[in-house]
């Protein structure tokens, strides 16, 4: 009996020494993400159901300079999918809903006969995303969308959709505000009633609660996103007081059943707890939710994977993006982004392993940060986190200080030094709107004109920067050049619909 104790000790002993050595390796590398503000927010990591690292960083608000802390809480954005889906399962449980059913059988106002409940659940509706609302936002610019607008609006525009239910996977938040309105139909509940009701409770989530809108000013205890404005400004603002994210972070901010579940790190996790504890769903359901979608020709959809790097590709199940990673096995979760957000949950079914983690400036190493945090709960080093500078911030701050002569000198520079400095197409291109759209500067167009061209001497091979130079060049009345550009544009993108319409108009006015 003696021995047995004896070895029990011994393996006690040596367990105890791997998890502190596995702690100290997570403490040094978070170190050095807090030395180089690589994260602004909240992480925790847990095993076999218990947390066994949890982390702050930056601030909540960076104009009262409030640090964020493990008890801050945080809108979920996207993550809250995975509620609704639960909900929707939970009442297909007790036979209220047969996910095969239309939705136009509950809602007989609803224009598109032929979507399923699971066709909205894992993302294969083909319905509009958030760009149906632009007609009414545009004409209504102060109109909050909410979810008794949406099937009138999808009536009233009666826009064919994007392809057959079941074809494709098209990821639509249309589709889960649409589900949010079942849930209350089916319970006869609001939807922040029945998730406080059937969900947060039973998971003993009492720091977490349903908002009606995301946007906010500030808000006590509620973390702000941050975004820095325009490319060549240095400190952060408040994403809602950005003109040109209003649509988003505005306009669709209550979108009930798609976003806005508020919580923290550690309520999350009691989630995490409690669906995998089977509190919440039965087994069958539960691998139900978790089983990649399988398409209309047969095949099991599978892409990229979202936030995580390294190895792996990524599914949809019924509201969870499934992760699989060589050597790792089958992971399950869902990220969330708003402009200056960015959420993500975690989980690894084999090794019962959990990375729930906040930013709020949605800085560009999150996906880094998570990969490096699983890797290092399994052993393994953390992925290398050389943080590049960006050409075209670079750029914009000195074209606006010393001109732009100077900024295509350091572009021109810089942009062989791959190891130090990155340049995107992408980041170029919105640089040249944020200038023609959104900079105070006197001599925005100018500078909008030359970033354009710029972009478009850099990618010969894109029709959007032609397209996008040509939208500049007909705001300065330089017609003749303008349709020079977009003739090119279309001539490389046939199906360019914006660039053919807009050289129409030009041409009507010649």
């Amino acid at each position: 009996m003696k021995r047995i104790f004896f070895l029990a000790a011994i393996l006690l002993s040596g367990m105890l020494s791997i998890a502190q050595n596995r702690l100290g390796k997570l403490n040094i590398y978070f170190n050095n993400i807090a030395r180089e503000k690589n994260m602004n927010g909240n992480i925790l990591l847990a095993e076999n159901g218990r947390a066994i690292y949890r982390r702050s960083f930056g601030y909540s608000d960076f104009t009262s300079a409030t640090e964020n802390d493990v008890n801050v809480h945080y809108n979920l954005a996207s993550i809250s999918k995975v509620f609704t889906a639960t909900a929707i399962l939970q009442l297909n449980e007790k036979g209220k809903v047969h996910l095969e059913d239309t939705l136009r059988h509950y809602f007989p106002d609803f224009p598109y006969p032929g979507i399923t409940i699971r066709h909205l659940l894992t993302h294969t509706s083909g319905l509009p995303d958030l760009e149906l609302y632009e007609p009414l936002v545009k004409k209504f610019p102060d109109t909050i969308i909410t979810n008794d607008i949406i099937i009138p609006v999808l009536r009233r525009e009666n826009r064919p959709l994007y392809f057959h239910p079941g074809d494709k996977f098209s990821y639509c938040n249309t589709n889960y505000s649409l589900l949010a309105m079942l849930v209350e139909k089916l319970s006869g509940l609001s939807f922040r009633d029945y998730l406080h009701t059937y969900i947060f409770e039973p998971a003993g989530m009492l720091e977490t609660y349903y908002a009606k809108t995301s946007y906010q000013d500030t808000y006590q205890g509620v973390v702000t996103p941050h975004v820095k404005a325009l490319y060549y400004d240095t400190a952060y603002t408040s994403a809602f007081k950005v003109k040109r994210y209003r649509y988003t972070s505005y306009n669709n901010s209550a979108a009930t059943g798609a976003s806005n579940i508020v919580t923290t790190i550690s309520d999350l996790q009691l989630f995490d707890q409690a669906f995998f504890d089977g509190k919440l769903l039965n087994a069958a359901a539960i691998e139900e939710a978790l089983t990649p979608v399988r398409l209309n020709s047969g095949e099991t959809y599978w892409e990229h994977m979202d936030t995580m790097l390294g190895e792996g590709k990524g599914s949809y199940g019924l509201g969870w993006e499934i992760f699989d990673q060589p050597g790792f096995g089958k992971s399950v979760g869902h990220g969330g982004f708003n402009f200056g957000l960015a959420t993500f949950y975690f989980r690894n079914i084999s090794r019962k392993q959990t990375i729930i983690a906040f930013d709020n400036v949605a800085g560009p190493s999150f996906g880094n940060i998570v990969t490096s945090a699983f890797y290092m709960m399994n052993d393994q080093p953390p992925m290398l986190l050389k943080k590049k500078t960006s050409l075209v911030r670079l750029f914009a701050a000195t074209m606006i200080q010393r001109g732009i002569d100077n900024a295509i000198s350091g572009l021109t520079a810089f942009k062989s030094d791959t190891n130090n400095y990155y340049f995107s197409e992408r980041e170029m291109n919105q640089l040249g709107y944020e200038f023609l759209y959104f900079s105070p500067v006197p001599e925005h167009l100018q500078l909008a004109i030359e970033t354009f061209k710029i972009n478009m001497l850099l990618f010969p091979g894109s029709y959007n920067a032609y397209d996008s130079y040509a939208e500049a060049l007909s705001k300065a009345g330089k017609r003749q050049e303008a349709i020079l550009m977009y003739q090119k544009s279309i001539e490389l993108n046939p199906d360019n619909q914006g660039g053919i319409k807009a050289l129409k108009q030009l041409l009507s006015r010649l």
